[in-house]
């Protein structure tokens, strides 16, 4: 009887020790912790990540015919299910308000972007929570909702005011390229986030380190969804890599554009163009690897320097593909359901060129993001390790040129160009 009393207490005590917040808990593998630290290693980071508040972000204003979406016109953008600029640019979750984004700078040679969303579908647009609530409110507004409801409503107003379920955090040394992401998607969570390189504190402290203007959640509010330790409020690194961060951000680390950009606080992009793209933990590295990703332009055309390239990256994943197409007014079909005919213009290139010679830079960059081994293309290894880089990188050589057959060449060698489909 003493022995079984015994082990009960043994075991008792160390669950106590294991579970008590404050202390590191156990986990097994390659969780976020360990990516964490790898990282901040990796980037060359010594300080103490910052505790991170969604709440604490700029909120990305939405527009519908140049005006910005409110509480008092939020039925334009809900009736019409179109918006100018959708800064979510991948499949149908272009318009949803309530974003908030920040970039943080943690040294002189480190960035920390987080942005929070919350996100629908292109069928309801109610919000994810399929909430009735008027989704043009501001965060100040949503709050003073919360504040004056009557008890019974304040569970159902927080997740309004405070839950996202789409959160990024992107680090990235604007000096090496070295890079890294966490993720937490598909779920609402509170935007209060735990410390990211150190224990989660008690309860109290935990609130504690927040602005004391962001409300609090009320009693009856699931404690899972603010408080739990990175692993919980984070996918795993091999969840997120393979979740495709980096098919999407390899071009210059942080995804641009023309209406989330250095505008919002991201590094200039010229910069960022001449970087390689060193993603640090192996499940990314091989994410990289394995989607033999290459950076890819052509050959001089009528003897100037292929337009689309001028400026940033051109990626065989990321910025080929479908995002060319809407960079140039020709977007995919689902994400064209979503924008205002005044939002249907060419973003790139914004150089003053003949438009017959700008589409047959545009040409000719989509025939290579196509076909990036065809004769007047070139590629060149960017990552995922800087032993993959060619030599003479940092100076812009080691570009290879295409030797298979095709038509890349031939629109480059065109003496006129004026296809309408372009």
């Amino acid at each position: 009887m003493r022995t079984v009393l015994l082990l009960t207490v043994v075991i008792g005590t160390l669950l106590f020790f294991i579970f008590k917040p404050g202390v590191w808990q156990v986990s097994t593998g390659y969780d976020v912790y360990q990516y964490v630290e790898e990282c901040k290693a990796e980037l060359g980071i010594t300080r103490k990540l910052p505790q991170l508040s969604c709440l604490d972000g700029q909120q990305v204003p939405i527009y519908v015919d140049e005006l910005e979406i409110q509480q008092d016109n939020w039925e334009q953008l809900s009736d019409a299910k179109r918006c100018d600029n959708p800064h979510w640019l991948g499949g149908d979750m272009g318009c949803w308000t309530y974003s908030h984004l920040q970039v943080l700078n943690l040294d002189d040679d480190n960035i920390m972007v987080v942005n929070c969303r919350q996100k629908g579908n292109q069928l309801e647009k109610n919000w994810f929570r399929k909430t009735k609530a008027n989704l043009g409110m501001n965060q100040q507004q949503r709050k003073q909702q919360y504040q004056s409801a009557s008890v019974a409503e304040k569970k159902e107003l927080y997740y309004l005011y405070n839950t996202f379920n789409d959160i990024g955090i992107i680090l990235r040394n604007t000096k090496t390229g070295k890079s890294c992401y966490l993720t937490q998607y598909g779920s609402a969570v509170a935007g209060f986030l735990p410390p990211l390189d150190k224990p989660l504190p008690k309860k109290d402290d935990f609130l504690a380190r927040f602005d004391p203007e962001q409300a609090r959640p009320p009693k009856d509010f699931p404690e899972q969804l603010w408080y739990r330790d990175a692993n919980q409020a984070f996918k795993s690194p091999q969840e997120t890599a393979s979740a495709g961060c980096v098919a999407c951000h390899n071009a210059h680390g942080v995804k641009y554009s023309p209406y989330i950009n250095s505008k919002h606080g991201l590094p200039d992009i010229f910069s960022m163009a001449k970087l390689p793209f060193l993603p640090v933990g192996e499940p990314f590295k091989d994410f990289f690897a394995n989607a033999d990703i290459l950076q890819v332009t052509t050959d001089p055309i009528d003897g100037e320097q292929q337009l689309c390239t001028r400026c940033h990256n051109m990626t065989t994943s990321g910025t080929c593909g479908y995002s060319i197409d809407i960079a140039t007014d020709h977007p995919i079909g689902v994400l064209s359901a979503w924008l205002t005919t005044s939002s249907r213009n060419s973003w790139m290139p914004p150089v003053n060129v003949d438009s017959a010679l700008v589409k047959k830079h545009v040409a000719a960059m989509k025939c290579c993001c196509q076909n990036p081994q065809a004769r007047g293309c070139k590629t060149r290894k960017f990552g995922p390790t800087k032993a993959d880089l060619p030599e003479g990188f940092a100076e812009g050589k080691g570009w290879v040129s295409g030797q298979e057959p095709g038509l890349c060449a031939a629109v480059m060698d065109s003496l006129q160009w004026n296809a309408a489909e372009y």
